[in-house]
């Protein structure tokens, strides 16, 4: 019994040896090595180009229906102003022509609307070729008043990170007075940015 005991322990203590000896040994050639961790890197980045042009087309949709909103209500304004014109002609009523004039008031803020409102769509088509791969936007926020675009996303390295930021820059037909705090250089990869910077009143015609 204890022989057999001995052998077990034997037994064990081979496998044991055998186990920690085990490497995991890539037996490609360097060359197939380096195709398939380029083919990898590459499928990562056409990830987050599609992500990017997703995440674009959804403000496009996003503007487009503002848009065909608007142009929706003020039809449906314009055909009771019609409708109300009839009952003035026929009735000559004080009280509907004042309904008139307030429908007038309503179309006429429509259009004012319209006419005023930057052309946001037309911005965020310029700013949509600048981001290289590699470089996702999670935020993308205008302001009205001052014609301002503030921009938050996430980059794989710090130079993709100047390389935006020198696309804004040097997109001066479009854009100009780019802020670009140093916390964006602080982190070699994994980058959080975020710029700011003025859009031509050209752009927004």
């Amino acid at each position: 019994m204890y022989g057999s005991y001995c052998s077990a322990v034997a037994v064990l203590s081979v496998k044991s040896v055998i186990s920690d000896s085990m490497r995991t040994i890539n037996l490609l050639p360097k060359p197939r090595q380096q195709e398939i961790y380029y083919s990898s890197l590459l499928s990562g980045l056409w990830t987050v180009v599609i992500l990017s042009l997703f995440s674009f087309a959804l403000v496009f949709l996003v503007q487009f229906g503002a848009k065909f909103y608007l142009a929706a209500e003020a039809a449906s304004v314009s055909n009771q102003i019609a409708q109300l014109k009839i009952q003035v002609d026929k009735n000559d009523n004080a009280a509907v022509r004042q309904q008139v004039q307030a429908a007038n008031n309503i179309i006429s803020d429509y259009n004012t609307l319209e006419q005023n409102a930057p052309k946001w769509s037309k911005v965020i088509k310029a700013f949509a070729v600048l981001p290289p791969p590699g470089v996702q936007i999670t935020n993308f926020t205008v302001d009205d008043v001052n014609k301002t675009v503030t921009i938050n996303g996430l980059s794989q390295t710090r130079d993709l990170v100047i390389e935006l930021y020198n696309n804004i820059l040097h997109d001066d037909k479009n854009f100009y007075r780019v802020d670009y705090p140093l916390d964006n250089l602080v982190s070699p990869t994994d980058v959080n940015f975020h710029f700011t910077f003025l859009v031509r009143d050209d752009l927004l015609k």
